[in-house]
């Protein structure tokens, strides 16, 4: 037997396990979406630099230049770029086999934890766009670049730019879960 609660928003808890679907399309839906296309996009790049650099070494014994410091650089963009859309669709990888049992007992706790792991992680972003930001503005006034100087030279300060604006778009979806589990616990009414 399935236990329900329903909220006034339609939304149902079931066993324990709170809804996490995305809101309403909005032009911050937009840009998370755009966000990960663009980091979908990378990855397809990043495999096809991969298969050009083995196909180099196996069949002309030399590998394609660069593509292990792109590589380096473009996996942490590729994090950063779709970060905030996985966060938004609830895609990202969670154990909530704790706060499912609480939410059974006491829904109203459960949203407020929610809330409260969601502001965390804004946090946390906010700590990431700090620390990252002189980072940042120092490679892009010193021009540093990955590779060999006079031979491939990759600019670093476009892939800190990536990390500065992913890190900025999870900060924000961040708080818009927090806000969401808040609305929630606010507007939850107990009745089955």
């Amino acid at each position: 037997m399935s236990n329900q609660l329903g909220e006034s928003d339609g939304s149902v808890v079931v066993d324990g396990e709170i809804p996490r679907s995305s809101p309403p399309r909005s032009a911050f839906g937009v840009l998370t979406m755009a966000l990960n296309a663009v980091g979908t996009m990378l990855i397809i790049i990043m495999a096809i630099a991969v298969n050009a650099d083995i196909l180099g070494r196996d069949l002309f014994n030399q590998p394609v230049p660069g593509v292990t410091e792109f590589l380096g650089l473009s996996i942490v963009a590729v994090v950063f770029l779709q970060m905030a859309n996985t966060l938004r669709e609830d895609r990202h990888v969670s154990n909530d086999l704790i706060m499912a049992a609480v939410a059974i007992r006491w829904p109203r706790a459960a949203f407020l934890f929610y809330a409260l792991f969601h502001l965390v992680g804004a946090l946390l972003m906010a700590l990431i766009v700090w620390f990252v930001f002189p980072t940042f503005l120092e490679n892009y006034r010193g021009n540093f670049y990955k590779g060999t100087a006079g031979y491939i030279e990759i600019p670093v300060w476009p892939f800190m730019l990536v990390v500065l604006i992913g890190a900025t778009a999870a900060m924000i979806q961040y708080v818009l879960l927090a806000a969401r589990e808040l609305h929630r616990m606010m507007r939850w009414s107990g009745r089955p």
